[in-house]
């Protein structure tokens, strides 16, 4: 590749050789060499198509797969990072940095690198040709070699910062539209248009002020470095022509002079590139800082050199001793010591904030614990590779995320290599089939943007049957109904149990039928464990947990209340046994 280059970008001063020679030739009276001087022309320019051509696709196939390469290693680190990675850093600048940043780098790749290459190999090979025609006005052209070099570094390290706080301001502005686009609904409700609009304006003057302060730099150093060059040039031909003029009776002067200017011309034109070269790879390293930030972070969950697959179990899961929190000063569970026994269903219930979604993330090593350990089926969940580990345990979450793909890819996104049967089974095991089918292309109906074309109750059952295709030995779920009509959410709520059969499962719970069907009830209260037992148990006791049944699930009424529920729920439970629990194997 480099002897290409070279050859390539060598021959541009062919042309300018023979210049040289012609007008020796025309002071000389000699003419007779002129056809000889045009067909070379030609050859030489047929020649440099030729080459240039195949420069340039080796080019882009080298400069190319160095940027698809960096991009697909930045997606890779940004879906490895944690959850606390994702918990500090705004969507704005991580899209950013995925892509303004990166269209930034792309470009240095495709078109600067390349540029700036091209300039140093033709100084090199000018220069050669320089000291070859006359090394006196080479020694000359070098003397403003230094200048040019001083000023390149001085823009350089000055531009580097002010692009960087571009790059940011960017960030910050891309983090207003993401959240403006996913709050819209927000928005419209509150008639704030007017306010998010200013927000954003503000934003957008922000990013033009950081800009005009980097190109002002930008702007200073141009006209400076083509000044320079032009005098460097005038000194050149002033020195040219002296020595052409002390020397009359030399016939070759003149003409290695014309050549030595326009190849000296050709290398200062190309130097000039050069430094507008470093203008956008300033650009570029400032955006390349911060991609690297990203690249360069460690995930702090992350496997351990000796890590193990996590072994087949019937998925009984400890807690000893647990204590965690999100910063150093913040504590969120304390001193957790739980036990549950393979296929138990356990039912985490408590105030808002009082821990039960951090308890159950500490499973999947979401967050790693402050104190204590997990252990699953007697191997603590830090020293099992996190593949196994959460390939080990099945997640439905309050929030029903879909993604923009088709009914059928959704199912099966836990298991990629399902076929139809499988999905269409695992659909009619979360009560979807039947809303699946009227839609425009059943299964491959392809849903919208966080599956928007589809009521929370389809969502919700969506999420059911992914997990369920996953077949875990463990199961999460958040069991939260309240957006939904009284059929969907016993669709949704048969749906549930059908999943949590023969299974460990942990439900954040907020429906009182989940609660009785628990065979053990976990109460947490600022983050430890206040109460457990049975619903019986615990009602008896009249604590923390009577409490919270009668302000959370509307059992204000007393015992007798509470019985009456007890009774309807246990005929609606009876009928859910018969219709979907009787004689059933569990989905492979």
């Amino acid at each position: 590749m480099w002897g290409v280059q070279v050859i390539g970008l060598g021959m541009m001063f062919v042309p300018v050789d023979i210049i040289g020679r012609v007008v020796n030739d025309i002071t000389a009276w000699e003419f007779g060499r002129f056809w000889i001087y045009a067909v070379l022309v030609v050859a030489n320019e047929v020649l440099r198509f030729g080459i240039g051509f195949a420069r340039a696709l080796l080019n882009v196939r080298a400069c190319g797969r160095a940027e698809w390469d960096m991009q697909v290693k930045l997606y890779d680190a940004l879906q490895r990072m944690g959850l606390s990675y994702h918990d500090r850093e705004s969507s704005g600048q991580l899209i950013s940095r995925m892509i303004m940043d990166m269209r930034f780098v792309g470009s240095f790749f495709r078109t600067v690198i390349f540029t700036m290459m091209e300039a140093g190999i033709i100084f090199l090979v000018g220069m050669g040709y320089l000291f070859y025609k006359s090394w006196v006005l080479a020694l000359w052209s070098l003397l403003m070699l230094p200048v040019a070099g001083w000023l390149i570094f001085r823009f350089a390290t000055t531009a580097r910062l002010r692009f960087y706080d571009v790059r940011q301001q960017y960030g910050d502005l891309t983090n207003v539209l993401s959240e403006n686009i996913a709050g819209v609904q927000v928005v419209r409700g509150f008639a704030r248009e007017d306010d998010q609009t200013r927000r954003f304006e503000g934003q957008v003057e922000s990013l033009i002020d950081k800009l005009l302060s980097a190109m002002r730099v930008v702007a200073w150093n141009a006209p400076l470095y083509a000044a320079f060059i032009t005098v460097g040039l005038a000194v050149t031909l002033f020195i040219g022509g002296n020595m052409v003029l002390g020397r009359p009776m030399d016939k070759q002067l003149l003409g290695m002079v014309i050549s030595f200017f326009f190849a000296l011309r050709i290398i200062t034109m190309r130097l000039s590139w050069l430094g507008r070269g470093v203008s956008h790879a300033q650009r570029a390293i400032a955006s390349a800082d911060r991609i690297f930030e990203l690249l360069d972070e460690r995930p702090e969950i992350r496997d351990k050199p000796d890590a193990e697959t996590l072994r087949e179990g019937p998925g009984r899961v400890v807690f000893e001793n647990v204590s965690f929190g999100y910063s150093g000063d913040s504590t969120v569970l304390t001193d957790v010591d739980l036990t549950v026994e393979p296929g138990q269903m356990v039912a985490l219930v408590g105030r808002t904030g009082s821990g039960k979604s951090t308890l159950v993330s500490l499973l999947p090593r979401f967050y790693d614990v402050t104190r204590g350990r997990v252990v699953i089926d007697g191997q603590d969940v830090r020293d099992v590779t996190m593949n196994s580990l959460r390939s080990s345990i099945g997640l439905v979450f309050q929030d029903s995320f879909l993604f923009s793909r088709s009914v059928a890819e959704n199912i099966a996104y836990a298991n990629p290599d399902a076929d139809m049967q499988q999905i269409i089974r695992t659909a009619e095991a979360a009560r979807a089939h039947d809303f699946v089918q009227n839609l425009p292309s059943g299964y491959d109906t392809v849903i919208g943007e966080r599956g928007v074309t589809l009521s929370g109750g389809q969502r919700q059952r969506l999420t059911i049957a992914r997990a369920l295709m996953k077949d875990p030995r463990i199961l999460i779920l958040d069991d939260s109904t309240s957006s939904v009509d009284p059929t969907t959410e016993r669709e949704i709520h048969e749906a549930m149990m059908h999943l949590a059969k023969y299974r460990t499962t942990f439900v954040i719970a907020h429906r009182l039928s989940t609660v009785r069907r628990a065979d053990l009830i976990v109460v947490l209260e600022d983050g430890h464990i206040a109460e457990m037992g049975s619903h019986d148990e615990l009602m008896e006791q009249g604590g923390l947990y009577r409490t919270i049944c009668d302000l959370q699930f509307g059992l204000a009424g007393g015992p007798a209340a509470i019985r009456d529920d007890t009774e309807m729920l246990a005929a609606d439970e009876e009928e859910v046994e018969e219709e979907t629990f009787a004689d059933e194997e569990p989905i492979d």
